[in-house]
């Protein structure tokens, strides 16, 4: 599955884009400030050779790279997007997983509690077309998602009753 983008069809214009908010990197920030302490505990309180106290800080420093792959993966194929018609939603972080919602009121929720309101950002579960929920957390300007969805939504909605009557 390719960029998200590229399920738009022709003549479709993107409303509202957003991805996922920093808060993502949150528990690898955690390991790496853990595996900082190991190293420097380890380096400090034992007499131990040069050469040993750089391969314990370099294998550190691979530990803590490798605990960003997984964030930076899953921040990279993250997107929702809200065009006339519709949300399309991509998630994932080896494989990914995507969506599309027609537009309407009840098929997105957002909680974020007390640091979502004060980060901007919350987790977001979009019931699909096909009936499958797809949660997603720490998604940046999840209110303003909420809201674009919402207020496209009672456009649709008022458009095609405005086109009804004669």
């Amino acid at each position: 599955m390719g960029r998200v983008e590229d399920r738009l069809e022709p003549g479709e214009r993107v409303i509202f884009r957003t991805g996922l908010h920093p808060m993502t990197f949150s528990g690898a920030v955690s390991m790496a400030v853990f595996v900082a302490l190991v190293v420097v505990l380890l380096i400090r309180h034992n007499d131990l050779p040069q050469a040993t106290e750089v391969e314990i800080a370099v294998v550190g420093a691979l530990v803590v790279a490798l605990g960003f792959v997984p964030g930076l993966l899953r921040w990279r194929r993250t997107a929702f997007l809200v065009t006339e018609r519709r949300l399309l939603v991509t998630s994932g972080t080896f494989r990914r997983h995507g969506t599309t919602a027609s537009l309407a009121p009840n098929v997105i929720e957002q909680e974020g509690g007390v640091a979502g309101r004060m980060l901007d950002h919350g987790t977001v579960t979009v019931v699909g077309d096909d009936g499958e929920p797809l949660g997603v957390s720490h998604v940046a300007r999840a209110r303003e998602l909420v809201e674009a969805v919402r207020t496209q939504a009672r456009r649709a909605s008022s458009g095609r009753r405005g086109s009804a009557t004669p």
